[in-house]
């Protein structure tokens, strides 16, 4: 699964294991490498996806948010991490490494899930007020007065987004990276590429990058609502191309610049992407996805396909 090449003998194997987190036992799909001998072992990349399963089956059984949900309460009101660590009575660092991924108590996640609310996190504030320098408190009560209402998240993570909630800037910034490598891009094709994008990155770290959830259609995976979606990122344009044929295709251009918000293993696998696929025609590339377990299994009903299906790609 990761770049460097297997050693003769070696080879990747899954099989489903059970683990125990916080003293409860989850199932999940345990990626590793052995040997002709029999030997197995795992890379740090690959220790993240097995964890990261079982992370967040036990956020969603237990009502813990997600690391973009705690980071989306803290950027809503605007404040550092250390600051809203601080207000909410957690360790220093502490509201940075939720960030990071690391999975709160079940006591410390409801206490972020009120400071969501405008008027509760006002009374956090208040509570630590002692905490912070005048002129720190009314810097704080500035900002959160500030803040537009409640903080709501777009679409609560689940398998069927890759445990990531969906960004439209996030998806700009992914689809902005694939038309600067393989220029501009026809929508068809740009469904294709973003499902292996998402699906990929989530079989080597056990979530997902943009938080789309793709639908098995007659011509492959596509997001939901890609209408909708496309006309919404920024800096990204749709433009109809006409063919001397009469057929016709909706093209997507990227218009201006925009800062990185990418992280290096989801640059890393676009990159990827780009590289297995820029050579196909978006027929090509749409055959190649209907030979993917997650959309043969969904194509009747026409559903969501699950990111576990991921660990069935034909491609790492």
């Amino acid at each position: 699964m990761e770049n460097s090449k297997l050693l003769p003998g070696e080879k990747y194997f899954q099989e489903v294991r059970t683990t125990t987190f916080r003293k409860e036992e989850y199932y999940y799909i345990h990626t590793g490498i052995i040997d002709e001998e029999g030997e197995m072992w795992t890379t740090t990349e690959m220790d993240e996806a097995n964890i990261f399963q079982v992370y967040n089956q036990y956020r969603v059984k237990h009502g813990i948010p997600f690391p973009d949900e705690i980071s989306g309460i803290r950027e809503h009101y605007g404040l550092s991490a250390a600051k809203m660590s601080q207000i909410l009575g957690f360790g220093i660092n502490q509201y940075r490494m939720y960030e990071d991924g690391e999975v709160p108590s079940v006591s410390n996640a409801r206490t972020i899930i009120a400071a969501g609310e405008k008027d509760v996190f006002m009374s956090f504030v208040e509570a630590s007020k002692s905490e912070m320098s005048a002129q720190e408190y009314l810097r704080v009560k500035k900002k959160v007065e500030a803040a537009d209402g409640d903080y709501k998240s777009t679409v609560q993570p689940s398998e069927y987004s890759g445990y990531r909630s969906l960004s439209a800037d996030k998806v700009a910034s992914v689809v902005r990276l694939i038309i600067s490598t393989v220029g501009s891009t026809f929508v068809t094709k740009m469904n294709k590429l973003l499902f292996y994008a998402d699906f990929i990155h989530y079989k080597k770290h056990g979530y997902g990058i943009t938080g789309i959830t793709y639908k098995a259609l007659p011509f492959g995976p596509v997001p939901e609502l890609w209408g909708t979606l496309y006309s919404s990122l920024p800096g990204i344009d749709m433009e109809e191309f006409v063919y001397p044929s009469g057929q016709s295709g909706i093209k997507l251009e990227a218009t201006g610049t925009a800062d990185n918000i990418l992280n290096e293993s989801e640059l890393n696998t676009i990159h990827r992407v780009c590289a297995l696929f820029s050579n196909m025609s978006a027929g090509e590339i749409s055959q190649t996805s209907h030979l993917e377990k997650g959309w043969i299994e969904n194509i009747d009903s026409r559903s969501a396909i699950s990111y576990q299906h991921a660990f069935t790609l034909n491609f790492d």
